[in-house]
């Protein structure tokens, strides 16, 4: 079974470092220290077969079989050598019942133990054993490095999915400090949790699976009664569902709990269950201490009016009524005359004829933004340029509106376009009294910029201008 979100989108104003550096470094861990595995178990293989050990442990193998793991014996027929040679490699706890006899037998047994400790070492140079959580036997470095070590690709980009769905809200939501410190934590949880059910096993534990859980027990935290929508899967069957992300959280423990009991010894099935909880339970207690003010949650809001309008033009136009998208892009700018997607569209529509009232009417509609202070200038100083190269007379550009833009502009510095507007201005012999006084903007910038030729210019035609009625 399989659930994850859908909808939710990172803001790239504020992008996830953390989450991007964390990918990052799971992934250089695995080409870079990874890689080195298969050479390492080759030689401690080599060395194994090239000593006296396979001999030597023969015998005692079956005596360890007899004595402490009866369980194998079916095991041991039906696999036969293959089976035996595997633990002999790789089981610590054959090698753990073997060290003390020979330690306590001496005399011509301590060349087999030399060997046997030296395959060890070799062995144990595996990241997995170097760096993995031994439940048995934990250490400092297998707590935090067991969160960046992975059995495989799959494994690897697996985790790696899960981090990028679920990490880039949570840590734009939390910040990025409290996103890494939790996602630590939560993985120090999930070890702790898979320690005290696997206590005593000497099976290391790799992979970021509890840590990314606990980001998953964030993401609910964060998003709490929300509603979402979730992409499922579960056998062959699959769809979407919407509900609040707080009631996938006993899905995604329910998962686990059934995966503990039916499914496969090789996943690390309470790591993830403690993770899911720790990162939870900690996001909680995060959100009740910070102000909800710091906590920045996307929220999915139903579309706009503005927004169903602008779907229905794009689908009139994706269909090729293009008449009919025209129109009610009209319609739909007479209603949202300050929406800027909705203008650009109605350009957009009204351009393939140039000269209609339609088309220099979709241009005023883009001009008159420049009385919103929270409108980005940019796009309307783009505007102008364009709308002035792309028609032979351009009525848009009415001698208010041109007054307008060029107040705006002086405001945002951009010189160039308010001198072009002044231009346009004298042209329509229009006066004035803010004219002069941005004329005399235009004269000090070009005095600043060091240019004096177009300084005098400039003052020459701010001399020019007489205020009168306009």
């Amino acid at each position: 079974m399989l659930i994850i979100p859908i909808q939710n989108k990172p803001d790239w104003r504020r992008p996830p470092l953390v989450c991007f550096a964390l990918i990052l470094a799971n992934l250089l861990v695995y080409v870079l220290y990874q890689s080195g595995d298969e050479a390492r178990w080759q030689a401690a293989e080599e060395y194994y077969f090239s000593s006296t050990l396979p001999e030597l442990d023969e015998a005692r193998f079956y005596e360890f079989v007899d004595t402490e793991k009866p369980e194998w014996r079916t095991l041991a027929q039906g696999a036969g050598e293959d089976f035996m040679y595997e633990q002999l490699l790789w089981s610590r706890e054959f090698h753990d019942w073997l060290v003390p006899q020979l330690q306590q037998e001496g005399g011509e047994a301590q060349q087999w133990l030399s060997q046997r400790q030296e395959f060890a070492q070799l062995r144990d140079s595996l990241s997995s054993f170097a760096y993995g959580l031994t439940p048995a036997d934990p250490t400092l470095k297998g707590l935090f490095g067991h969160m960046f070590l992975h059995g495989g690709w799959d494994h690897l980009l697996g985790n790696m999915v899960f981090l990028l769905l679920f990490g880039l809200s949570v840590e734009l939501a939390l910040g990025a400090a409290w996103f890494l410190g939790l996602y630590l934590l939560g993985g120090l949880a999930a070890a702790g949790l898979h320690m005290g059910v696997e206590a005593g096993s000497l099976m290391p534990m790799i992979g970021a699976s509890g840590a990314v859980s606990a980001v998953m027990g964030m993401f609910v935290a964060v998003y709490g009664i929300r509603r979402l929508r979730f992409f499922y899967t579960l056998g062959f069957a699959f769809g979407e569902f919407s509900a609040p992300a707080l009631m996938v959280l006993p899905l995604w423990l329910g998962k686990e709990v059934f995966g503990y009991f039916f499914g496969s010894e090789n996943i690390a099935y309470w790591a993830h269950f403690g993770g899911l909880v720790a990162g939870f339970v900690c996001t909680m207690a995060l959100i009740r201490v910070r102000p909800s003010r710091d906590i920045h949650v996307e929220e999915d809001l139903p579309p706009t009016p503005e927004q169903l309008a602008l779907a229905r033009i794009e689908s009139l136009q994706n269909h090729g009524k293009l008449l009919e998208a025209g129109q009610a892009a009209s319609s739909a700018l007479k209603q949202h005359p300050e929406s800027l997607p909705l203008i650009e569209k109605s350009i957009e529509l009204t351009g393939l004829a140039p000269k209609s009232e339609a088309h220099h009417r979709a241009w005023l509609a883009l001009f008159a933004l420049a009385k919103l202070p929270q409108q980005d200038f940019a796009q309307i100083a783009a505007g102008v340029e364009t709308y002035r190269n792309k028609v032979q007379e351009p009525r848009a550009l009415t001698p208010r509106v041109c007054l307008a833009l060029a107040q705006r502009a002086a405001r945002e510095k951009q010189w160039a376009l308010v001198e072009v507007l002044l231009q346009r201005l004298q042209q329509k012999q229009q006066r004035h009294p803010l004219m002069a006084r941005l004329a005399n903007g235009v004269v000090e910038h070009y005095r600043r910029c060091g240019d004096e030729e177009r300084a005098r210019q400039a003052l020459d035609f701010a001399r020019a201008l007489q205020p009168s009625a306009f």
